[in-house]
């Protein structure tokens, strides 16, 4: 059976238990809710005009409201109006009017009563002079002068003269309805503008109308209008500001344009990449609006002149690049009329039981709180069809496809996700347990003090908050582990504020076009057949898939091998992007050294992030230069190809050829960024893209992957499985309520948010440069969007944008879909814990030889503790970065350690706890419970089988404990060489496996392990002549001193050997 989705006059009964009471269609529905506006103006989307004073916020209303109002007599309001219009199905126009009483007036009775005596009810349709009429009426019996035409000079533009005859302004509001059957549902409040300079009015009144203004913004069901004068630079204008702190998601602000005739030339470029939502991004987007000219004041244009004039300007260069449909009041009022339509369409039910409530009052009689006419699931979805905007789309919907149809509906609306508050609880349980533990040794120091009255050792105290900060993420596995074995698990399998474990209601390219997904992958020398092609194959399926869907994508390789590999290399590789359709940027060779062009500087340590800036500054100046193009209205695909690869060769042209590039390098809506050897699976596309379009305050969707394995040795599946590991405790903590980390590849990020937190390095700063030196990249863009001056980029980028308002997101529903490679060789994992480690040092401290003038902290670590970041995620980010502290002191305090407790055994301060005791605890909760909770939180969560996930937990125990036994040494090498500013850098990850054998890798060995080796031998040498050399009073045997320092110099010894695949095959 098939049935035709209801349209707007189409009758719908409303169910109650006694039958059906009455039968209404949208109209009827839609003037019964707006009756009740009067009494409770909460109930239907009301359009909220704020901006500051001279935006040109009248032009607006006089569009929006069809009031046309003439020149002489244009208000300048200095009171809130709002007007109410009303479809009525019979009956002759009517316009009614009182005043309701703002807070000020409302603390006197007197003058409560003389404002309730305003009334206005006139019979017939409103002119603009008669509703100014009614303006002016309420102005005098406020006792308020809104405006003096007599003295308004020709030329003035009431849009942008500041009334300087404005006496005061009011906090009270003018309520106007407008009734007749010619009139279309619209409900729109116009405040009085902002103003920098308060001039004469009076502080409070101020005060007191920009709580009303927030009182208003701030009621989730009103849309917001932020009017913004073009000529004006947006951080000296307040409407935008207001309206992020009550909207915060931005799905209720729309962003207005005004005044862009006006704008000064040379300002063009600023404006259209606001329009374009390219800078100040809402998800609502921007429209550009022309006001009227002096002349077409002066000749009294109406509404219909106005429009042709506007029409007539944005068809003019530059601004005809723009998109037709956000530029005019006439798209606007239409966009606006959509919004209020879905806002009823999300909030039907609600709306629906206040008009079931009201008729119960009127006749008694009972209503359900349900709207559907039937009992069955589908019968309530589909009496919810009529209320969506039917004039879009009418076709029939076959009762078996009911349910994706109403998917259909609802995707890529904006969706309000749950914060869960369990990690937050947990953190605060991590706090308690420190602070615990700190008093604890506070308590053996006051018993000591108690005892003998020295006060020395209150000295000790000094190291507490070292204590506390190498001691957070200890503390924090231990209440992790019990949370994991006893605690809640039902979070992993729900959508969360920071967590999503199932997909969301993907897109149509039938509700209007999907955005473009740009997939870019950095490259350096891998092997274009083992290591790229399969991963080209990998993202051309998803592509492909997300094609079928009717998006659209392209990959962008960053490739940073092409120009330092031979020619044959390179020819191959561009022949391949080529017939692949690949676009790429590859740039100079690192020549710091080099002459004229000839010179080229690869910033940062590890080159990735300038790799990625440098080709994002090409694709923007093409896109710098296509923006300036006109095009007809005959304009073809054809000639906009040609014109790219015009602009592309220009770019090129001003490199002076060091840059290379080819194919598309535009970047879309979306990136999503992965490495060279990854996998993803073929529907994560159209999943993310919808998933980021209901959420526009997620600016990075990063995905839990899995580990796609190139070689079966013991060493790189131990790496797979703390690899997993780290993603099993990350997605459990994230589905806690912690904030998701950014781990830099396999993840979605949303353009725009990238843009509002790009910067420009001063030159001055740079310190490959000498002072008042020439830049010798000069000729790429300044404007960077990845940190080059920090080892961990992804950290970096992930705190400006969530400073900035944006968060990031976990995507777990792909499973193991998303793959990335791992460590091959134990060099290449060693390396990653020292880069981290730089890193971590890098973002907290400023190197010793700044610390007298910059101070030890840096300006991000600052921002960071000082941002809006939740306190949670703050104590786990501190609680990470103080592991890498902890490791990097593990082999200089076992080494201290074991003379102190050698030769001091009983006389030390009891504040004290020696390493053995560390040993223990760190085996209790990390190998033995860390292990234990791992296993079960598998089993609880993702239904694994719980002996297998035991084995696999503990059988890698071993090899964990050499490994992170043995990287004390690096990684406190990494820690000092930052401090000391002693440079150190690391090259791209080994992705393809080579061939060696044990007289290959021993000298490798020998010679990147040297100094580690010294100290094991010589520590070894100590432990020996402590045992039996000494004399005998000062030989240290206590078993307490000895295991921890002879753990140290076995990993240290063993990490390069015993987990060394190649070296213990013994081949040669």
């Amino acid at each position: 059976m098939r049935e035709r989705i209801p349209g707007a006059n189409t009758p719908m009964a409303l169910a109650c238990d006694r039958g059906y009471i009455e039968e209404w269609n949208v109209r009827e529905l839609f003037n019964k809710l707006h009756a009740l506006t009067l009494r409770d103006p909460k109930v239907l989307p009301t359009i909220v005009i704020i901006g500051d004073k001279a935006s040109g916020k009248t032009s607006i209303f006089e569009a929006l409201t069809g009031l046309s109002f003439p020149v002489a007599k244009r208000p300048l309001t200095s009171f809130a109006i709002h007007t109410q219009f009303k479809r009525t199905t019979s009956g002759k126009p009517l316009v009614k009017a009182h005043i309701r009483p703002g807070p000020l007036d409302s603390q006197y009775d007197a003058a409560v009563e003389h404002l309730q005596r305003f009334e206005v009810l006139r019979e017939g349709s409103v002119t603009g002079d008669e509703f100014l009429e009614i303006v002016q009426e309420a102005a005098n019996h406020m006792g308020l002068i809104i405006t003096d035409s007599d003295t308004i000079a020709d030329g003035d533009d009431s849009d942008t003269v500041e009334d300087e005859r404005q006496s005061q302004v009011s906090d009270n509001i003018l309520m106007v309805e407008i009734s007749g059957p010619e009139v279309h549902n619209l409900s729109i409040i116009d405040f009085p503008g902002f103003m920098r300079n308060l001039g004469s009015h009076d502080l409070l009144e101020i005060k007191a109308i920009r709580d009303l203004v927030l009182h208003y913004i701030q009621e989730p069901q009103n849309i917001i209008l932020a009017v913004i004068d073009a000529t004006n630079e947006i951080g000296n204008q307040e409407a935008l500001e207001l309206a992020r702190g009550m909207d915060p998601e931005g799905h209720r602000t729309v962003g207005v344009l005004t005044k862009c005739d006006v704008v000064q030339p040379g300002d063009e470029t600023r404006v259209l990449k606001i329009a374009n939502n390219k800078k100040h991004h809402l998800h609502q987007g921007w429209f550009a609006v022309k006001n009227r000219s002096v002349q077409e004041r002066h000749n009294d244009f109406d509404l219909d002149q106005r429009n042709m004039s506007e029409h007539a300007f944005f068809s003019r260069d530059p601004w005809n690049t723009l998109n037709p449909s956000r530029v005019g009041l006439t798209p606007l009022r239409e966009f606006l009329g959509d919004i209020v339509q879905e806002m009823l369409q999300e909030n039907i039910n609600t709306l629906v039981q206040t008009v079931l409530s009201t008729a119960e009052s009127r006749n008694g009689s009972r209503v359900t709180n349900s709207i559907s006419s039937r009992h069955t699931g589908d019968e309530k979805r589909g009496s919810l069809d009529y209320l969506h905007p039917v004039h879009k789309r009418i076709a029939e919907v076959d009762e078996t496809d009911s349910s994706d149809e109403d998917l259909d509906l609802e995707a890529g609306q904006i969706q309000k996700r749950p914060t869960v508050l369990i990690n937050a609880f947990s953190v605060g349980l991590t706090v308690a347990l420190v602070l615990t533990l700190v008093g604890l040794g506070c308590q053996q120091l006051a018993q000591e003090v108690g005892t003998d009255g020295s006060y020395y050792r209150l000295l000790l105290l000094v190291t507490a908050p070292m204590q506390v900060f190498v001691s957070l993420f200890f503390c924090q596995s231990i209440i992790s582990a019990i949370f994991q074995i006893l605690g809640p698990v039902s979070q992993l399998k729900v959508n969360s504020k920071f967590y999503s474990a199932n997909t969301v209601r993907r897109l149509k390219a039938k509700n209007g076009p999907l955005p473009h997904v740009t997939v870019q992958c950095p490259v350096y020398k891998e092997g274009l057949d083992a290591v790229i092609k399969p991963t080209v194959e990998s993202l051309e399926a998803a592509i492909r898939n997300y094609e079928s869907h009717g998006g659209t994508a392209n990959i962008f390789m960053n490739d940073d091998g092409m120009q330092l590999l031979s020619s044959e290399e390179a020819a191959e590789r561009r022949a391949y992007y080529s017939a692949h359709n690949i676009g790429w940027v590859a740039r100079p060779k690192h020549n710091p050294n080099g002459e004229g062009l000839e010179r080229f500087i690869r910033r940062g340590k590890f080159k990735k992030a300038s790799n990625m800036n440098f080709a994002m500054g090409i694709s923007l100046k093409v896109e710098d230069k296509l923006v300036d193009i006109e095009r007809s209205a005959t304009w073809t695909h054809i000639e906009e190809e040609a014109t790219y690869r015009r602009c592309l060769s220009e770019v090129l042209d001003e490199e002076l050829g060091r840059a290379w590039a080819e194919g598309d390098i535009r970047i879309g809506d979306y990136i999503l960024i992965v490495d060279s050897d990854t996998r993803i699976p073929e529907e994560c596309m159209i999943d993310a893209v919808s998933e980021l379009e209901e959420s526009p305050r997620v600016a990075i969707l990063q995905f839990s992957s899995g580990v796609m394995n190139v070689t079966t040795s013991y060493f790189e599946t131990g790496i797979t499985f703390f690899t997993n590991l780290i993603y099993t405790a990350i997605r459990y903590a994230v589905a806690n309520g912690d904030a998701s980390p950014f781990v830099g590849h396999n993840a979605f990020l949303r353009w725009s948010a990238l843009q509002e937190v790009s910067f420009t390095e001063e030159v001055g700063h740079d310190s490959d440069l000498a002072p008042g030196e020439k830049d010798p990249n000069s000729t790429t863009p300044y404007e960077k969007f990845w940190s080059e001056s920090h080892v961990s980029e992804d950290f970096d980028i992930s705190l400006r944008l969530q400073t900035m308002g944006y968060y990031v997101r976990l995507g777990a529903y792909c499973g193991d879909g998303f793959k990335e490679g791992v460590s091959l060789t134990v060099y290449d994992e060693l390396a990653r814990w020292e880069k981290y480690a730089y890193g971590c040092n890098e973002l907290l401290f400023h190197p010793l030889k700044f610390w007298w003038r910059r101070g030890p902290f840096t300006p991000l670590f600052k921002r960071f503790i000082f941002s809006n970041m939740p306190l949670g995620s703050k104590v786990t980010i501190l609680a990470y970065v103080g592991t890498y502290y902890a490791i990097g002191y593990a082999w200089i305090g076992t080494l201290m350690n074991y003379f102190l407790v050698g030769w001091l055994n009983g006389h030390l301060d009891h504040y004290y706890m020696n390493s053995w005791r560390v040993w223990v605890a760190l085996i209790v909760v990390f190998s033995g419970a860390g292990n234990l909770a791992l296993a079960l939180i598998r089993y609880r969560g993702e239904n694994l089988s719980l002996g297998n996930q035991l084995w696999t937990c503990f059988r890698w125990v071993p090899l964990l404990f050499v490994f992170l036994g043995g990287i004390s040494m690096h990684v406190s090498q990494a820690i000092l060489c930052h401090m000391f500013s002693i440079d150190m850098t690391w090259g791209a990850t080994a992705k393809e496996v080579t061939d060696t054998s044990f007289f290959v890798e021993l000298p490798i060995i020998a010679r990147r392990f040297k100094f580690v080796f010294i100290f094991c031998i010589a520590t070894t040498a100590l432990l020996i002549c402590g045992v039996v050399a000494f004399p005998y009073l000062w030989r240290i045997n206590q078993l307490i001193a000895i295991f921890p320092l002879a753990c140290v110099v076995f990993g240290h010894f063993f990490l390069p050997v015993l987990l060394n695949p190649a070296l213990m095959k013994f081949t040669w």
